[in-house]
């Protein structure tokens, strides 16, 4: 099942028309914090693959349903509020990737949204860094 896969793909592309170009965006980890400002797209999980009709033949239409990580980290000079605020403005470009996802981009595709977030915040010697990650929704049905 690719769906979800494929879905991953387009939301990558609307996030990296939406950042600013001060914003790394790569579709994974790029492994080194080399920018003030990154966004990527971590784990994939496919956690529902559900029959939705009963027709003869091997194949049969499926509802999927999983889950795409998006990650955003912001380091800053200075104290842990600004980072925090810099990463929350970073959760609004995913949210809007995900408003603004044409569903008729992937075959099957019925909805992205984000579902839940996490923010971690600290206080280095060098400022303070803000590391977030969203759950996105992804529902669709395959034939």
């Amino acid at each position: 099942m690719a769906l979800i896969f494929e879905a991953k793909v387009v939301l990558f592309e609307r996030l990296k028309a939406l950042v600013p170009a001060t914003v790394q965006c790569t579709f994974a980890d790029a492994g080194k914090a080399d920018r003030r400002q990154q966004v990527w797209l971590g784990e994939t999980t496919e956690d529902d693959l559900e029959p939705v009709a009963m027709r003869a033949g091997s194949r049969k239409p499926t509802a999927v349903s999983g889950l795409i990580e998006a990650h955003a980290l912001v380091i800053l000079p200075g104290g842990p509020v600004g980072a925090e605020r810099a990463v929350y403005a970073l959760r609004e470009y995913i949210a809007e990737a995900c408003r603004s996802l044409d569903p008729g981009a992937v075959p099957g595709l019925i909805d992205v949204r984000p579902e839940s977030a996490t923010v971690d915040t600290a206080e280095t010697t060098d400022g303070a860094y803000s590391a977030l990650t969203v759950r996105v929704r992804v529902r669709g049905r395959e034939t």
